[in-house]
């Protein structure tokens, strides 16, 4: 391994921990203290005495990471025959890997030796009189600034392990200690450079690579506030002292401008966007159970929610201000006693904006609560719109960054039924500021319907003009695979030239990508060319080869809904179409796509490319032209589901073999066992039982051993979970038996019911 040596920093370096890797982080934290390794004691950066326990830990890059392919992972130290997802951690923060491009340039050169570094198991002294009094292991006195606690809750007979306190009460008595928390040892910055570039033979980094990291030019420290004055002599001979004229704006001067400028613009488009009606029909008022509680929503007659009401202030907030006297009609004649605010046929100098009350402050120095007035841009989320000012719900302020947009702002919070206490210009504070140089990147770099790239918000050289849709690398002979005129939805780049060799480490992780997306064990050591852009990748008897890149676009897709129909919706048709006619034999679920069980390499191409141009998120767009689609309505606009009936909660439709199924997932189980011959009963009772079951629990199916089986769709809401958890203490009290499938298992059907099979 090797080995970065430790940074000796008094201040601690954390990582994330997530719920995938609790129980590993539990026993390598348990396994270590149960050594006969003693903790050393130190000074913490508050100067306090602390005993740590030294641990060596395994730095993984992981380009697979969802969130970040620039992510890091921290592992424990390799052992024989063990894989770093076996012993994965953590991950390290965003802010340590800003601070630390090296770390990823080693790990590079240094393939396929791994990466170690030093950290150590933060300790604290357990609380004796707490203990004896049968509290907590510590006391809140002996909480102080500083703490990072794993630890801090309550531990009673409801207590689970959890990301917050993943070591239980008794447990941390046995070992004598409060565990806090792992952390790192690692030197950043310029310490680690000066480690790894004479490792890799390189020169360090300049003078000004350094100074532009810290944000300012080499040489030049920041100058102290001071008044320039000029100093003159009068007609009597008296001095006068009077302020310079300036040479030059200052930085916030030339932004303010730049802001002024650009909403002057925004007028002009806010006088087109108020001339011209709006499109909506059938404005309707509706009541909907939302998280359990319910909400007064505003939708058109497709359901397309234009905007909400809150019965307790009477607040009604829309995304499209133009339909606000037919949004108060429609919620008179649901039943509520909406009023207009007085003078509204004067209030028509208002902007296309959207009153957002759910933001809070971004200015970490004021815990207030704000409301932000985000400037709408077309098939931009609501997270990507700019903010143009701030009102204060507690004092009645109203802040705007832009003096142009006074005006407007204001006459759109009268039109909200508030009269603001007193309207200020203020230039934004930079968390904002940086929001929307992100916000206007995002708005000209007109994506479409084409997904962001997944390292567009992360570039290092252009934090914020980095934005660009997703893209691929396809060979000539993979593009003529999808008809000509959906080719340009792959957005693809034509692959002439064969690719770059791939590190090592890369490829192990394309190697079991490979193997978890075709659900085989059977991948060869050997490499060879990914079958659509030519990559070098593992690959598998039958011949089927892909690359992690290809194998992440066909997970991910390269396309979203934008809430506006054009020609990518007809490659999206044409895609599910496909995928059903190679690969289901009728309409995909969504849960299905994952996983691609097809061994001719053809066909696995074709389904590869299919998935490609299947949009899979719902980013939330601030004013959709229509309701943003889900799976079922897809479904059904590619006219997959002739049988089927629409229902709340999922599409009911037929199965293979003639069985209702509430849902796509349903179908796909039933169809399972319909295909393989596995005898089964659709929707038996569960046996009857004096507290558990007197409503008559009905399971999915019950194959012919009396086992029962159900299919678990919606374990996030509350209610359905109860339910599902009522059934497995019925199963466990009257000694039956149950298999429960969940949307991930659907690749694994086979595994799942193996023994059942001819």
């Amino acid at each position: 391994m090797v080995m970065i040596p430790p940074g000796h920093s008094r201040s601690p370096l954390a990582f994330s921990t997530w719920d995938d890797a609790l129980d590993t982080m539990r026993q390598f934290v348990l396994g270590r203290l149960a050594d006969e390794t003693q903790p050393v004691e130190v000074l913490d950066e508050n100067g306090r005495m602390q005993r740590r326990l030294p641990v060596i830990l395994n730095l993984v890059p992981r380009p697979d990471n969802a969130y970040n392919p620039k992510a890091i992972s921290v592992a424990i130290a390799p052992v024989a025959g063990s894989s770093h997802f076996s012993r994965h951690l953590g991950y390290l923060y965003d802010v340590v890997l800003e601070a630390a491009p090296a770390l990823h340039m080693l790990a590079a050169a240094a393939a396929p030796t791994p990466v170690g570094c030093h950290g150590w198991i933060a300790l604290h002294d357990i609380d004796e009189s707490e203990v004896e009094r049968g509290g907590l292991v510590f006391g809140l006195g002996e909480r102080r600034p500083g703490d990072r606690l794993w630890s801090w809750c309550d531990w009673g007979e409801a207590w689970r392990v959890n990301r917050d306190a993943p070591f239980s009460r008794a447990e941390m008595l046995q070992v004598g200690y409060r565990i806090e928390r792992i952390y790192l040892d690692i030197p950043l910055g310029r310490l680690l450079d000066e480690l790894v570039y004479p490792y890799l033979n390189l020169p360090l980094p300049s003078e000004e690579h350094y100074a532009a990291r810290r944000g300012r030019r080499p040489g030049r420290s920041r100058p102290s506030p001071t008044v320039r004055v000029a100093v003159t002599m009068d007609d009597s001979g008296a001095v006068v002292v009077a302020p310079a004229e300036p040479r030059s704006p200052v930085k916030r001067s030339r932004g303010q401008k730049a802001r002024d400028a650009a909403a002057l613009k925004d007028l002009e488009a806010w006088h087109l966007f108020r001339s011209v009606p709006h499109e909506y029909q059938g404005i309707r008022a509706v009541t909907r159970a939302v998280w359990g509680h319910d909400r007064v929503l505003v939708t058109d007659r497709a359901g397309l929610q234009i905007g909400s009401y809150r019965p307790l202030d009477g607040l009604l907030t829309l995304t499209d201000e133009r339909v606000r006297l037919d949004a108060i009609q429609a919620l008179r004649a649901h039943g509520i006693d909406a009023k207009a605010p007085a003078g509204i046929d004067r209030l028509d100098d208002y902007p296309d904006a959207i009153v957002d009350t759910t933001q809070v402050n971004d200015d970490p120095s004021d815990d207030g609560r704000r409301w932000s007035i985000l400037l709408v841009r077309d098939e931009a989320p609501s997270s990507m719109l700019p903010k143009a000012g701030a009102y204060y719900p507690a004092s009645g302020a109203l802040t705007v960054y832009a003096r142009p947009h006074i005006g407007p702002l204001t006459t759109l919070l009268r039109r909200h039924g508030i009269e603001p206490s007193s309207v200020e210009h203020a230039p934004p504070p930079q968390p904002i500021i940086e929001r929307n140089a992100r916000a206007e990147a995002y708005a000209a770099a007109q994506l479409g319907p084409f997904r962001v790239a997944d390292n567009s918000f992360r570039e290092d050289a252009d934090r914020h003009n980095g934005i660009r849709p997703t893209s691929c690398r396809l060979t000539p002979r993979a593009i003529g695979l999808v008809p000509g005129a959906h080719q340009r939805w792959l957005n693809a780049e034509v692959a002439e030239k064969p690719a770059a060799p791939v590190p090592d480490y890369l490829l192990d992780i394309q190697r079991r990508a490979l193997a978890r997306v075709f659900n085989t064990r059977d991948v060869e050591d050997r490499t060879g060319p990914c079958r659509l852009c030519g990559t070098g990748c593992h690959g598998t008897p039958s011949g089927i080869a892909y690359c992690l890149i290809c194998l992440t676009l066909a997970d991910r897709g390269v396309l979203r809904d934008i809430g506006t129909d054009g020609p990518w919706t007809d490659a999206t048709i044409w895609a599910l179409r496909r995928l059903a006619e190679i690969e289901f034999a009728g309409p995909p679920s969504r849960s299905q796509l994952p996983t691609i069980l097809l061994a001719d390499p053809d066909l696995a191409d074709q389904a590869m490319l299919c998935r490609f141009l299947i949009p899979r998120e719902n980013l939330g767009i601030a004013r959709p032209a229509r309701r943003l689609r889900k799976w079922r309505d897809w479904i059904e606009l590619a006219g997959l589901a002739p049988d089927a009936v629409r229902r709340s909660r999922g599409i009911e439709t037929l199965a293979a073999d003639g069985h209702r199924c509430r849902s796509m997932f349903e179908r796909h189980v039933d169809d399972f066992f319909q295909q393989h011959r596995i005898a089964h009963e659709v929707e038996p009772h569960y046996p009857r039982h004096a507290v558990l079951n007197t409503t008559g629990l009905r399971a999915d199916w019950l194959l012919a051993d009396g086992t029962f089986v159900e299919a678990l769709g919606m374990l996030d809401d509350d209610a359905y979970a109860a339910k599902v958890q009522r059934k497995l203490d019925l199963v466990e009290a009257t000694g039956n038996r149950l298999v429960t499938v969940r949307p991930e298992d659907v690749g694994r059907l086979a595994e799942l019911f193996a023994e059942w099979m001819a």
